[in-house]
C-alpha cells in the first residue's frame, strides 16, 4: 500500500513549496465523511496517486473543521475538497468529492 506524505501545516507548506518550486495541494476533509474516508481509503493508497503527490506537490492534507480560518478564506462548501496552489500561493485549481484514482490523477495532472 502506498502512503502519501501530507503535511499537517498550510503556512509551512506554503513556504516549502516556493523553496521548491512545487504546488501545494491542500486537501480539507471532515472526519466521519464517506466521500473523505474512500479517497483516504481507494485513491491515495493507490501507487501512482501517491507518488505523484509526493513528487510533483506539497501535500496537505487538514480537518475542515479545524481549520475553519481557511475553509471561510477559500470559500470552501463540502467536503472533502482539493485545492490546487501555485508556489506563489494562487489558486490554479479546485475539485470537490471522491474522485478514482485514475479520475484523480486526470484532475492533479492538469497543474503538476
Amino acid at each position: 500500500m502506498a502512503v502519501v506524505y501530507w503535511r499537517d501545516n498550510f503556512e509551512a507548506a506554503t513556504k516549502e513549496a516556493q523553496e521548491q518550486k512545487r504546488p501545494v495541494l491542500l486537501e480539507l476533509y471532515l472526519d466521519g465523511c464517506p466521500h473523505c474516508q474512500r479517497l483516504d481509503r481507494e485513491t491515495y493508497t493507490d501507487q501512482a496517486v501517491a507518488e505523484a503527490l509526493n513528487t510533483r506537490f506539497i501535500p496537505v492534507h487538514l480537518e475542515g473543521r479545524h481549520h475553519m480560518d481557511l475553509v471561510q478564506k477559500f470559500s470552501v462548501t463540502g467536503a472533502p475538497t482539493t485545492l490546487i496552489f501555485s508556489p506563489e500561493g494562487k489558486e490554479l485549481h479546485r475539485f470537490a468529492g471522491f474522485y478514482a484514482p485514475q479520475d484523480y490523477l486526470k484532475e492533479i495532472d492538469k497543474f503538476g
